[in-house]
């Protein structure tokens, strides 16, 4: 394993996945290239991100595909879709906490779907939110 970390978080990454950075947005891709994870990152200005600012986030997706799942995941709050679109599977978390947005989306073909899941959520798990001044 290796680690990948930008301004906000770590996250580990397993021998056969590798990451580049576009702009604000950290892409992870496995070498069979059958799927991509994107982890975007936001930072509010002042004070901490609401729910009704990471909604905002939410409208679009949850008007063609439902409401998401509530979800807590490394100490942030926010909304988990799964969904299908356009011939691609997605997997979507939007996240908030303290004065961060995380926009997470994994995609790939249709007929790749839940291949990648496992490792993905493993990935995922290692994620680790830097805090200011020491917190966790």
């Amino acid at each position: 394993m290796r680690a990948v970390e930008s301004q906000w978080w770590i996250i580990e990454l397993p021998d056969e996945w590798e990451a580049e950075q576009d702009d604000e947005t950290i892409l992870i891709s496995d070498e069979d290239g059958v799927g991509e994870i994107a982890i975007t990152t936001l930072q509010k200005e002042n004070g901490p991100v609401d729910d009704s600012e990471l909604r905002l986030y939410t409208e679009d997706i949850e008007s063609q595909f439902g409401h998401g799942q509530v979800v807590k995941l490394f100490g942030l709050n926010g909304y988990y879709y799964s969904y299908q679109d356009d011939g691609d599977a997605l997997r979507e978390w939007y996240l908030r906490g303290d004065d961060l947005l995380l926009l997470i989306t994994y995609s790939c073909d249709l007929e790749n779907a839940g291949m990648d899941d496992s490792a993905v959520d493993e990935i995922l798990s290692t994620l680790f939110i830097k805090m200011d001044d020491g917190e966790e």
